[in-house]
């Protein structure tokens, strides 16, 4: 069983699956904006000022003295850190000294926002144009230790009075912006003094005025979006109707989409860093799917919290609504049912199939994800293979502790799912079956085994790797009554494939809940489908777990958790002695980290709908000092 097997599976991977959401309450509405600094009267001919042509993003930091100083204690303890540090102290003021000479760098506030506009995108292009904040009792001496003309508003810097002759022309081209209120003068610096007077009217009006929440705030414009998210390579290529349907959905996500920024915000033991993503509109149906409105009192579902304690990877989302997720839906199914028509399954047998799975999947509501591994059994069979110099047995050990095991919730009851999940499974059988007829395949068969019309190159490409069979059987009595238990059996077809191996799939009722698991240590997934299915084991659970109430904020959309190990672990594979080899590897150098990769990484994401149609969409991860150095220590290598 091929195609039709694997959809077996979608149940652990669909993003809005579940009851339907319940009717939510009013939209919560965004915090007021802070009020910009009162400018001077205008004249009544004036435009507003805009983002100039080119501009691709813009960086603010709020206070780089403070900043400085948490980087390079973050750094001081890496070896990169160590020979950055090794010829003595360094500060702002000296990497200042030396891009713009003693004389300019003397007049900068560094106590006080710095911004840093680019233009361009890819690194050849890029052209940055500094605006610094200059010191205010330093203005009235401008003239005096400067050689000025007035430009475009603006004082160029020509020169440095009484400077040694090295130092008579700067190193950049310069400008003080003289500002319209006191302490508010700047000094705008680039390669190429056009970037200054193109950048100085959007950074000094525009930027400089607005309030900085953050510590630093990186801003990237619509255009840059657009050019990065370019994929030219795929743009001619012939991938059917879900290709096609894939880039289409792709292309009105980016025109609903109107900004995307990060910020930073230092704190005594950990690092907050927040990524949003602005929306003009949600008129494409991924905009709506994935900036759904949120209830203000919603809360994270609660088999979140019946996740067992030894996870690893744990995500939830309160999902869209059913009438969110329509457009999306009256889309997708009808691409799916296309594109395996074109793969030769029968399209009658089809219809049944997308009618029960859109019954199923993409309905609206919460869903709870949550995975994890054995790093210690891991760690201890790599380790016997390696001394047994890959013996195929300890090579099959090592394969079965590197697997994962999965488990998924969603608020619905399982005599919806368990019947369901069966009838996939016997229409997954019809249309393997069906497959192999003329009629099916759409026309008559060549010679060469091809349906007429398509190229036997097509067969090659979509050639299976290996064979996989679904087969029912008894489920372990420790689990709930009325679980479906299926195995799913899968032999390689090609030399390349993995090894003959079972995943056991469990369909679980707990009351209006189901619950499902995935993994091929059966023994893991059952234990980890009693914890979270039973309410006695709460003591076993992440509700038991300290230090997540970051995760249980009222209005979330979404939440999770992750570490560093928990990543690595559910990345690696011992399919092959390769495949070990990379994994040993990787688990060898978590062990030689600071906290081992353990440290919990908590994530938290909001969305907000605006009255005018607008949306944005906020993704916050804090960052633990302990897993920062991990993280630190690991990239230096």
């Amino acid at each position: 069983m091929r195609r039709a097997a694997l959809l077996l599976p979608i149940a652990l991977v669909a993003a809005c699956a579940g009851a339907p959401a319940p009717q939510h309450g009013p939209v919560a509405p965004l915090p007021p904006a802070p009020r910009a600094a009162r400018a001077q009267p205008a004249l009544a001919a004036a435009q507003p000022v805009t983002a100039p042509e080119g501009l691709s993003s813009v960086l603010r930091i709020a206070d780089p003295q403070r900043s400085w100083s948490h980087v390079t204690q973050l750094m001081a303890s890496t070896p990169f850190g160590v020979l950055l540090f090794s010829a003595g102290p360094m500060g702002p003021e000296m990497l200042l000294e030396q891009a713009l000479g003693p004389a300019l760098a003397d007049v900068v506030d560094l106590d006080k926002p710095i911004d840093v506009a680019w233009f361009g995108i890819t690194d050849p292009e890029l052209r940055p144009v500094v605006s610094l904040s200059v010191a205010e009792q330093e203005v009235p001496r401008l003239h005096d230790r400067f050689v000025l003309k007035e430009h475009r508003g603006m004082l160029r810097v020509e020169g440095v009075r009484d400077a040694d002759p090295d130092e008579e022309t700067p190193r950049q081209s310069c400008a003080f912006e003289p500002g319209e209120r006191r302490g508010g003068a700047r000094l705008l610096c680039a390669k190429d003094a056009k970037d200054v007077d193109a950048a100085a009217p959007y950074l000094v009006e525009v930027v400089g005025r607005e309030p900085i929440e953050a510590d630093a705030r990186l801003e990237i414009m619509e255009w840059t979006l657009r050019e990065v998210m370019k994929s030219p390579d795929d743009a001619d290529g012939d991938d059917g109707p879900t290709g096609a349907l894939g880039r289409e959905i792709g292309e009105a996500f980016m025109r609903d989409l109107e900004s995307m920024s990060m910020d930073l915000r230092w704190g005594r033991a950990e690092v907050d860093i927040g990524f949003s993503m602005r929306f003009a509109s949600r008129r494409s149906p991924l905009t709506l799917a994935f900036a759904p409105a949120v209830a203000p009192d919603a809360a994270p579902p609660p088999a979140f919290l019946r996740l067992p304690g030894d996870t690893a990877v744990a995500f939830y989302t309160q999902g869209a609504s059913r009438a969110e997720l329509t457009p999306l839906r009256e889309i997708i199914f009808p691409a799916l049912r296309d594109d395996m028509v074109d793969d030769g399954y029968d399209a009658a047998a089809l219809d049944r199939l997308i009618e029960r799975l859109a019954t199923l999947f993409v309905t609206g509501g919460p869903i709870v994800m949550g995975a994890g591994g054995d790093r210690a059994a891991a760690e201890r069979a790599i380790a016997v293979y390696q001394r047994g110099k890959g013996a195929a047995r300890s090579q099959k050990t090592v394969h079965r502790a590197l697997q994962s095991w999965i488990l998924v919730a969603v608020e619905e009851p399982a005599q919806t799912w368990i019947p369901g999940m069966k009838e996939l499974l016997l229409l997954g059988e019809e249309l393997d079956r069906l497959k192999a007829s003329p009629k099916a395949a759409g026309g008559a068969v060549t010679p060469g085994g091809a349906p007429e019309g398509r190229a036997s190159k097509d067969k090659d490409e979509d050639e299976d790797e290996e064979h996989t069979t679904p087969v029912i059987v008894r489920a372990p009595a420790t689990l709930p009554a009325g679980t479906l238990h299926v195995e799913l059996r899968s032999k390689p077809l090609t030399k390349d494939a993995p090894p003959a191996h079972t995943t056991h799939f469990y369909v679980v009722p707990a009351g209006q809940r189901t619950w499902f698991g995935i993994g091929e240590n059966d023994a893991a997934v059952v234990a980890r489908l009693r914890v979270a299915a039973d309410p006695g084991r709460d003591e076993r659970t992440l509700a038991a777990a300290p230090g997540l109430e970051a995760l249980q904020q009222p209005g979330t959309l979404a939440g999770g958790l992750f570490s560093l190990a928990g990543l690595v672990l559910l990345g690696a594979r011992g399919d092959t002695p390769e495949a070990i080899g990379e994994a040993a590897k990787e688990l060898a150098g978590l062990a030689t980290l600071p906290a081992r990769g353990e440290v919990s990484i908590p994530l938290a994401v909001t969305s907000e709908v605006l009255g005018s149609g607008a949306a944005r969409v906020t993704a916050r991860v804090r960052l633990p000092l302990t897993a920062i150095h991990d993280a630190i220590a690991l990239g230096s290598r």
